[in-house]
């Protein structure tokens, strides 16, 4: 096997010229950390109910109370959902801030999705903690909160005649970019 060699010019020259170049160091920009949401979903399972009837979907928040009034806390941001089985979006709404150790609710009436010929309708609650978009004029940074949820139907009297708690992660939790989010 025939070995090559650079002449000694020439290696001295690669050293002197190419050395500096090789030892430059480069300075990338910086890219700021972007905070991140964790969007979580929770839905109850079917529960049937009639024109007569009422369906309660509740939301608890169970992050504790500060113990300082001078400790703020971030937005707790909860989307309350109704869906029939055929997964149709039947009503829905927003809350911008449940603050800590408060409830919410979002009534949906038999009325409202049964008719004449099926005078019963099943159901499902879905409670999304931190939606993507964050709603419009949300006064503070959406942070993280766990919730418990519950499914009622009550009668015309207001008394309850079906509860669950019983509910599942639905989907995957997956951890957002607050940009996302529309925080700024």
């Amino acid at each position: 096997m025939k070995s090559q060699c650079l002449p000694g010019g020439a290696l001295a020259a690669i050293l002197v010229f190419g050395a500096p170049l090789m030892a430059q160091t480069t300075t990338l920009p910086s890219i700021p950390a972007l905070p991140i949401v964790f969007q979580q979903s929770y839905t109850t399972g079917m529960l049937g109910f009639t024109l007569t009837q009422t369906a309660r979907l509740n939301v608890l928040n169970l992050n504790p109370v500060p113990a300082t009034s001078t400790t703020q806390t971030a937005n707790c941001i909860v989307e309350l959902q109704f869906f029939d089985g055929k997964n149709n979006l039947l009503k829905q709404t927003v809350v911008s801030n449940l603050a800590p150790a408060t409830a919410t609710s979002l009534d949906l009436t038999g009325a409202a999705v049964t008719s004449e010929t099926a005078s019963r309708a099943e159901i499902r609650g879905v409670v999304v903690v931190n939606p993507t978009p964050t709603p419009v004029g949300s006064p503070a940074a959406t942070g993280y909160c766990s919730v418990m949820t519950t499914l009622e139907i009550f009668d015309a009297t207001g008394s309850t005649v079906a509860l669950t708690s019983d509910t599942r992660a639905a989907g995957l939790g997956i951890a957002v970019p607050a940009i996302l989010q529309g925080i700024r």
